[in-house]
């Protein structure tokens, strides 16, 4: 229910952003971030005798238009790296990759912004298990995922933008029985044209 609430009010925001964007001059952006991605897997191999790295360099690619000083819409493309547990003979990986949009809400100050995000994605969920004993493993789910973000940009020059940015990807592998939230900090670059 959560979800298609949250789905309505993006798709009403683009409907009120669009009316606007016809009064208002349409600015594009291109941007690529690169940072860590955090998995927060629980207690999940609490008390495993193995080793448990539930970080890894991530990146995001993606396009956006500023419909006006205060609200834009991204389209990006997200690999959260991977996450993995080892233990002699035995290995477990997830790795999370996927495409999405994000509604942005910005408050300029100058050559610096402030701005927060609510996004929509589909992001796969692919899992391996690696076993001496019994060989490899592997299966997969695509399934729509919440994410919301909040970051600030300071301006170069009027087309390069430097960026700093946190986000965070809820309940990510449902089918999985397996709630992971994945924390994202990047920094990047934005070019707008």
């Amino acid at each position: 229910m959560f979800r298609k609430s949250l789905l309505a009010v993006m798709v009403s925001g683009l409907m009120v952003a669009g009316v606007q964007a016809a009064e208002n001059q349409v600015n594009g952006y291109l941007f690529g971030n690169i940072g860590q991605a955090d998995y927060d897997l629980g207690n999940l191999y609490q008390g495993f005798i193995g080793s448990v790295d539930e970080t890894d360099t991530a990146f995001k690619l993606g396009a956006g238009v500023q419909l006006n000083p205060y609200i834009g819409i991204e389209f990006q493309y997200v690999d959260l790296g991977e996450a993995a547990y080892k233990e002699p003979g035995y290995k477990e990986m997830v790795e999370v990759e996927g495409f999405g949009a994000n509604l942005v809400a910005t408050l300029p100050l100058d050559r610096f912004k402030l701005y927060g995000k609510v996004g929509y994605h589909k992001l796969k969920f692919e899992a391996q298990i690696k076993d001496d004993f019994w060989g490899t493993w592997s299966d997969s789910e695509k399934d729509w995922i919440t994410s919301y973000a909040v970051g600030a940009t300071y301006a170069l020059t009027p087309q390069f933008e430097v960026v700093a940015e946190y986000e965070r990807y809820d309940d990510v592998a449902d089918k999985f029985d397996v709630n992971i939230d994945i924390d994202l900090a990047t920094i990047g670059l934005r070019y707008n044209f």
